[in-house]
């Protein structure tokens, strides 16, 4: 079991991180997916923070992606 000061010094795991800034992009939807999978993997087997952090990129990066075949779908549908 760990301590409450032990919990704060743990480090966030970076894979968590950089599928979030891959979110905030908005270009980057498969990678933020793919990246916080491996995040969420990485977190549950070690002591890293940014587990929710992991999740919300993956969520997020679906999101993008649908909304992104949504909008391809629409300006192609008017265009021809």
């Amino acid at each position: 079991m760990t301590t409450p000061r032990q919990e704060r010094l743990a480090k966030w795991n970076p894979w968590a991180v950089v599928a979030m800034a891959c979110v905030l992009l908005l270009v980057v939807g498969v990678l933020a997916v793919i990246l916080g999978n491996k995040a969420i993997n990485e977190i549950k087997k070690s002591n890293q923070r940014g587990l929710k952090l992991a999740q919300w990129a993956v969520v997020l990066g679906y999101v993008e992606i649908v909304s992104g075949v949504i909008v391809l779908t629409a300006i192609l549908a008017i265009t021809y």
